[in-house]
């Protein structure tokens, strides 16, 4: 592809049609949180398996209490209990009621629950109060056996993300495991001789490499397994052998590098490893540079995005580009939830380019953060929103309606 400088939407186009589904594996259910199913699953039993009672009280039949002329009170004959966890086999015959607790199997020949409070107990003699027990019918009290879930009925169809509600449905109904495409495994390689790892202590011209922090975080909140490979110096040889290893990864995420500087050697590095260049600009800001590769992996070509290095620009283009892709090769939905809202002060506009600004929602109203530089770590803490306002002369006023991409959704 040209040097053609793409706007935000034409881009993430053309990230979208080189991504690839990642391929299935069968996972326990306590590691497959947050995946995506590839197949959809069945019930392996009705769920309950057997009618269960839905309150303390009495396993009666209920033609005891519906039979023509049936006095106020129905006396009745104690004749055992079931409780969670131990069934009573034995048929309960007409003028007899069992003990059941919630959750129980309502034993054979029951077919109604007579709430403990509705009753009163002398010996072994149950006596029925009918006006308290109010409206009664076959099935009163009695969760039926496969109500919930019947035995082959489709519990979740492929491409469900697995949350706690949708494990433990799988859990109840038959499932140990689950067939779900797998995480992706990103690499992030910062570059610069100015980096120092984070915790060290930065000496005149130097920088902690914050922004692999921030981008590693950003990849595990998509649902990727990250692979730090560290710093990598603005040093042919040494940036090369970097790139190779994380040419070994699903997807590599670089930062920084990617300028036309004679010490920005990511983009013609990777060319050199057989890269093939798909843009190599957007209409934003921040984040113009940013680069996007396909490059040969030892199972095909991969994915690589290669990010300016100023925080607010990485920190942006990987939420705009990086973030959808990874989302995308799960096989989950890659757009973050949008908001219309009202800015609460003006908001800065670049006369040629889309401005994406950092801001904090509260209902329906937007604040951009006081400092919008790109280079300011300040710029990247404290927001919960980017609003991607359109190219323009002079800021948007306070008031203005604009749509603010929601980072706090799923």
């Amino acid at each position: 592809m040209s040097d053609h400088e793409l706007d935000i939407a034409e881009a993430q186009r053309e990230v979208l049609a080189r991504v690839q589904l990642l391929p299935a594996v069968a996972l326990a259910l306590d590691g497959a949180h947050g995946r995506v199913l590839a197949e959809p699953l069945h019930a392996r039993w009705d769920l309950p398996g057997a009618d269960v009672a839905t309150m303390d009280g009495w396993a009666v039949c209920s033609a005891d209490l519906l039979a023509p002329g049936a006095p106020a009170r129905v006396g009745l004959r104690r004749r055992g209990e079931s409780a969670a966890g131990h069934p009573r086999d034995a048929q309960v015959r007409p003028g007899e009621a069992v003990r059941i607790s919630t959750g129980a199997v309502v034993p054979p020949g029951a077919d109604a629950v007579v709430a403990q409070e509705d009753c009163e107990l002398h010996g072994d003699q149950l006596w029925v109060d009918r006006g308290r027990v109010g409206r009664f019918a076959p099935g009163h009290f009695v969760r039926a056996a496969g109500s919930d879930v019947a035995e082959g009925a489709e519990l979740l169809a492929q491409g469900a993300v697995l949350g706690p509600g949708e494990l433990a449905l799988l859990a109840g109904c038959g499932h140990a495991t689950a067939t779900v495409h797998r995480a992706p495994r990103v690499a992030i390689l910062c570059t610069g001789d100015e980096l120092v790892p984070v915790g060290a202590w930065p000496q005149r011209g130097q920088v902690v490499s914050s922004n692999g922090l921030m981008l590693a975080w950003q990849a595990r909140e998509a649902g990727a397994e990250v692979i730090d490979l560290g710093i990598a110096r603005d040093e042919p040889e040494s940036l090369r052998a970097a790139l190779q290893r994380g040419l070994e990864a699903d997807l590599l995420v670089t930062c920084g590098g990617i300028s036309v500087g004679d010490h920005d050697l990511v983009l013609p590095t990777l060319i050199g490893l057989g890269g093939a260049l798909v843009f190599r600009r957007v209409r934003l800001r921040p984040g113009r540079p940013i680069t996007f590769i396909t490059a040969p992996g030892p199972g095909g070509d991969i994915p690589v995005f290669a990010l300016p290095g100023n925080p607010a620009s990485a920190h942006v283009t990987f939420e705009l580009f990086v973030r959808p892709a990874l989302r995308r090769m799960q096989g989950r939905a890659w757009e973050r939830p949008r908001r219309a809202v009202a800015l609460t002060t003006a908001a800065p506009r670049d006369p040629r380019r889309a401005h994406v600004v950092r801001a904090r929602v509260v209902g329906d109203h937007a604040t951009p953060l006081p400092d919008q530089t790109s280079g300011a770590l300040r710029s990247v803490a404290g927001h919960d929103a980017l609003l991607e306002l359109p190219a323009g002369a002079g800021p948007l006023p306070a008031g203005a309606q604009v749509a603010a991409i929601l980072l706090a959704g799923p």
